[in-house]
């Protein structure tokens, strides 16, 4: 029992992985861990973007990235693990570097979902609680570099104000903080996390990562279902499959058709459209 043939989540926030995680943590051989960033982190706190390479995976590091994942699945008592980091996107390279027999989930969603979402989000702030849960558990090593992050997180939901930046941190993420309105930043932040994780999806060994589409798991829960538990060998897939069907919320699928202002959209079409094409999406 351990972290051995893991299930990795890998997408971009609001992409559907805190959904598909949680489905997966109803599975009894399924030890579900929703965003050890500490875990993946540790150490380089200090780099500018999210990017970490398979260089960064030195024999130390995966050592104790698979210790910790280790502990947490024999703590519950369970056969496996799984688990989400939105940021993992921009680390597929890492993760595969230590954990080689991972099963790689990337799940993709339409850009202007994720957009409209996104927005949401940094409007509304990140709740205290959650807030101080990441501060805990943040190594006293790393601090210096987080707790500036963190102070104007807190700072920014008690006066009201939005966020300055949420999620996924792609290179040149910090040029578009304060120059893009948020919509147009955020439609960077997607091509930018997005594009790059399926570049590095599909240069991994057949066999190694799934590739789907939220859309088409929503629309089509049965098949999509069935291919999931099949790739992940999950023992009683119809307990999957249960937990999928029952726990959908369709109308989450083209709700920014309803929401996004016409001016937002035309503002991000040209940013979004190369990379919502190569995926199959329509504008």
């Amino acid at each position: 029992m351990g972290a051995t043939d893991p299930i990795i989540l890998i997408g971009a926030q609001r992409s559907g992985t805190t959904w598909l995680g949680d489905v997966l943590s109803a599975h009894p051989s399924v030890a579900y861990w929703s965003e050890p960033r500490h875990v993946w982190t540790r150490g380089f706190a200090r780099r500018p973007d999210d990017v970490l390479t398979a260089q960064d995976a030195t024999p130390r590091v995966a050592r104790r990235i698979r210790r910790t994942f280790e502990r947490f699945v024999r703590a519950r008592g369970r056969e496996r693990l799984a688990e989400k980091t939105p940021s993992n996107c921009l680390r597929i390279p890492f993760v595969r570097a230590v954990f080689p027999e991972a099963r790689l989930l990337l799940i993709l969603r339409d850009g202007r979902s994720v957009i409209e979402s996104t927005e949401r989000i940094m409007r509304s702030g990140m709740p205290i609680s959650r807030i101080a849960r990441r501060a805990l558990q943040t190594p006293l090593t790393d601090w210096p570099a987080q707790a500036g992050r963190a102070a104007s997180a807190i700072a920014r939901k008690a006066t009201g104000r939005p966020l300055e930046y949420w999620g996924v941190r792609p290179p040149g993420w910090r040029q578009w903080v304060g120059r893009d309105p948020f919509h147009v930043m955020l439609a960077r932040q997607w091509v930018g996390a997005v594009g790059r994780a399926i570049d590095d999806a599909r240069s991994l060994p057949e066999g190694s990562v799934l590739i789907f589409r939220y859309e088409d798991l929503v629309r089509d829960p049965a098949t999509h279902a069935a291919r999931i538990a099949e790739f992940c060998d999950l023992r009683d897939p119809e307990l999957f499959l249960s937990e999928v069907t029952g726990t959908l919320e369709p109308s989450r699928v083209d709700r920014w058709r309803r929401t996004l202002d016409p001016a937002v959209l035309d503002d991000v079409r040209p940013i979004l459209t190369p990379l919502l094409t190569r995926l199959g999406y329509e504008w």
